[in-house]
């Protein structure tokens, strides 16, 4: 808790919560889901299941099934995380016209053939 001193004012952040990260702070995190939240919106661009694909994490490395990531999707967008790292792998963003991918985060993702 901050108490206002009069030494600044009234809408100056709280000190306290600066350096933090903005996925979350501690007893307030932001809600998050696993990869199959995002299986349906990338259905729609690709017409492949995309939940069984691996991924390599360009921050950390980690190669982990696309399922196990973490999906942030009540922003305007959908954001995946890497679940070793937290390192952003994808986003989404889909317009009335549009979608919008960006897989910087990406190596590389795999995905076998349906057989």
């Amino acid at each position: 808790m901050t108490i206002n001193n009069g030494s600044a004012s009234a809408g100056a952040e709280d000190p306290s919560l600066e350096g933090q990260d903005i996925a979350g702070i501690a007893g307030n995190p932001i809600p998050h889901l696993d990869g199959n939240a995002v299986a349906g919106p990338l259905w729609e661009l690709f017409r492949i299941d995309i939940i069984a694909a691996i991924g390599r994490c360009r921050h950390c490395g980690a190669v982990r099934v696309f399922g196990e990531a973490t999906v942030y999707a009540d922003a305007p967008g959908i954001v995946v995380r890497c679940s070793s790292c937290e390192g952003v792998l994808l986003r989404l963003v889909e317009t009335p016209t549009r979608f919008w991918l960006d897989v910087s985060g990406l190596s590389y993702l795999q995905i076998d053939r349906e057989g």
